[in-house]
C-alpha cells in the first residue's frame, strides 16, 4: 500500500532531513568542506528561530497545527526531489542487461537513465526552483540553477546523438510515474521470490 502512503509520509519527511542533518553534522569527515562551524551555525541558527516561533503561537492545538501544516507544505520539496528519480530505474550492476540495454557502467549514462526531468513553462520556474532539472544537475552538479534551462536543449540533443534516453514528462505526469512504479514494487512484494533483493523491492 505504499502507493497510497506516498503524499502522505512526503507531509512528514521533512523530519527526517532534520536527521539526517544531525548525523551529517557528527561526521566531520563526511563532505563538509571545512564548513563544519557554518554547517553548526546554519543548522542551530533554524532551530533557534523556528521554535521561538512555533511556541509564540498561544494554544498547543495551534502550535502542533502550525508544525505540521508548515512541514505538509515543505514536503512539496520532497515531492519534487523523489518525483525525478523513483520511478527511474536504480543502479544494480555494470554487467546486468535491461532490455537488451547495459544499465550502468559510464557516469553519464548511469545518470541520464536514473534521472527524470519536468517539463514546465519558463514562468513556473519558481515553483520548482531548479529541481524539474534534475538530470542536468546530476550530470553537472556545479552548473547554477540559472543556467539550467539554456544548457537543457544542449544536453537532450546530445543524448539523442548518443541514443540515450532523457526523460522529460510535466509534473502530473511524473506524479503519476511516481505512483504507479510504488504500485508496482508493492505488488511485486506480495509474490514470494527465492532472491531476498526482489522479497524486498530492492530491484526499483
Amino acid at each position: 500500500y505504499q502507493h497510497f502512503w506516498y503524499y502522505p509520509i512526503m507531509c512528514v519527511a521533512r523530519f527526517n532531513l532534520y536527521i539526517q542533518s544531525v548525523l551529517f553534522l557528527v561526521k566531520t569527515d563526511d563532505g563538509h568542506g571545512k564548513r563544519e562551524k557554518l554547517n553548526m551555525a546554519a543548522f542551530v541558527g533554524y532551530f533557534g528561530w523556528f521554535v521561538p516561533l512555533a511556541f509564540s503561537i498561544p494554544t498547543w492545538f495551534e502550535r502542533v497545527a502550525f508544525v505540521l501544516l508548515s512541514h505538509a507544505v515543505a514536503g512539496l520539496l520532497n515531492v519534487q526531489i523523489t518525483l525525478s528519480h523513483f520511478p527511474r530505474p536504480i543502479f544494480d550492476s555494470p554487467n546486468k542487461e535491461d532490455g537488451g540495454v547495459k544499465y550502468g557502467g559510464d557516469f553519464y549514462t548511469r545518470n541520464v537513465i536514473a534521472s527524470l526531468d519536468v517539463d514546465c513553462p519558463t514562468y513556473f520556474d519558481w515553483f520548482h526552483g531548479g529541481l524539474q532539472f534534475q538530470t542536468l544537475h546530476h550530470l553537472y552538479p556545479r552548473l547554477g540553477r540559472e543556467h539550467l534551462r539554456k544548457t537543457e536543449p544542449l544536453i537532450a540533443s546530445l543524448c539523442k546523438k548518443h541514443f540515450l534516453p532523457y526523460t522529460r514528462m510535466s509534473f502530473i505526469e511524473g506524479n503519476m510515474e511516481v505512483c504507479q512504479t510504488l504500485k508496482d514494487a508493492a505488488l511485486n512484494a506480495r509474490t514470494w521470490s527465492p532472491l531476498i533483493y526482489e522479497s524486498m523491492c530492492a530491484q526499483g
